[in-house]
């Protein structure tokens, strides 16, 4: 059986400039355009532009959105101001993680959830069996008709087409419009950078990206964008936490609010802080030879502890780092661990999952 690629509105600019693609969560995707090492020094430096299309854009609308929300999400969402967002989670009712996600507050009934591109469908699904027959919720996916960019760096704030947004603050949302397209933009991203995610119609997706590029903001593709979210520690659904991982072995308690509101989860999430977690995901650096990649070996004295989650090379600090899971006593900063690359122990360390911090 034959597996069709989705396609995002800006799959055809993606080939005319030849772009390495790449398959990723059942959509055609640029992995690069020039080499990653470029597009990451790119947006550390100046500014780049990355197709994030694949992204799930879920509304979330009606009298009781907000109460709606409130009883899915880990954090509330409902007394969020207009104009404004915040990171959640999506549990499942044994606390395991479904997906993190965006939650932006558009209009006072009115929300928009941007979620990871893998699993969009049993998500709706779950959103649409919590919502059950309420008239007053309304779930629209509009993945398919709207295209979403990232403009990511710290040059980005001085775009003449940003400039009616850049006093936005962190999170902040505004309905605007840039290069006389009507957007949704966010100051959110995933890169450890300043910058922007926009949200247009479909129809407006060429005008939207070559106007950045006109304005010399280069593309770039998903090996920059790993890197980058590597290096400032940016958890990947799917890799680093996935159904089978809770908030607080994963290092997110701090987005999951346990207060007197109820959520989905909320009770087996209580019973596990009750018990405590017997893993932990840490950050790690390769102090030896080599590339710390997913799905390697984490030792220690001999024996196998746990796996890397997320690795690679870090070109801002050219060094080799990356993620994994280890028992909670072997979790703490500093602890000497080993790396199994090629078969052979390489010297590593536990360390700050914030690799890189901007500014700093």
């Amino acid at each position: 059986m034959v597996r069709l690629l989705k396609k995002t509105p800006l799959n055809k600019v993606h080939h005319e400039l030849r772009a390495r693609m790449t398959y990723f969560a059942g959509w055609e995707l640029p992995v690069w355009y020039a080499s990653v090492l470029e597009e990451h020094r790119a947006v550390r430096s100046g500014a780049g532009i990355f197709d994030v299309s694949d992204m799930g854009r879920i509304w979330i609308t009606g009298r009781n959105a907000g109460a709606f929300l409130d009883k899915v999400l880990t954090k509330r969402v409902g007394r969020l101001e207009i104009g404004s967002s915040q990171l959640c989670l999506l549990c499942l009712e044994d606390g395991g993680i479904l997906d993190d996600l965006l939650a932006y507050r558009v209009e006072t009934d009115c929300f928009l959830i941007v979620c990871n591109a893998g699993n969009i469908e049993p998500k709706l699904g779950w959103l649409d069996r919590w919502a059950g027959s309420d008239p007053d919720v309304v779930i629209r996916d509009k993945t398919a008709d709207t295209v979403m960019v990232a403009v990511q760096g710290p040059t980005v704030r001085h775009l003449q087409s940003l400039k009616d947004i850049s006093n936005l603050p962190r999170f902040g949302v505004a309905q605007t419009r840039i290069e006389d397209v009507e957007v949704i933009a966010a100051r959110t991203g995933y890169t450890g950078e300043d910058g922007f995610e926009i949200i247009s119609d479909a129809t407006n997706a060429l005008h939207l990206w070559q106007s950045f590029m006109k304005q010399g903001v280069k593309p770039c593709g998903l090996g920059a964008r790993d890197s980058l979210r590597l290096e400032a520690g940016m958890l990947l659904y799917g890799q680093d936490m996935d159904r089978n991982t809770n908030p607080f072995e994963a290092g997110l308690e701090w987005l999951v609010e346990m207060n007197d509101r109820d959520f989905v989860g909320k009770s087996a999430l209580l019973e596990i802080k009750r018990q405590g977690v017997k893993r932990k995901h840490i950050g790690l650096r390769v102090t030896g030879q080599g590339i710390a990649r997913p799905g390697y070996k984490i030792v220690k004295g001999g024996r196998e502890v746990g796996k890397v989650t997320s690795g690679g090379y870090s070109p801002t600090l050219d060094i080799s780092i990356g993620f994994g899971y280890v028992p909670i006593e072997l979790a703490t900063v500093n602890t000497d661990i080993e790396i199994m690359i090629r078969s052979k122990p390489v010297a590593a360390q536990v360390v700050n999952r914030q690799f890189y911090k901007r500014g700093a």
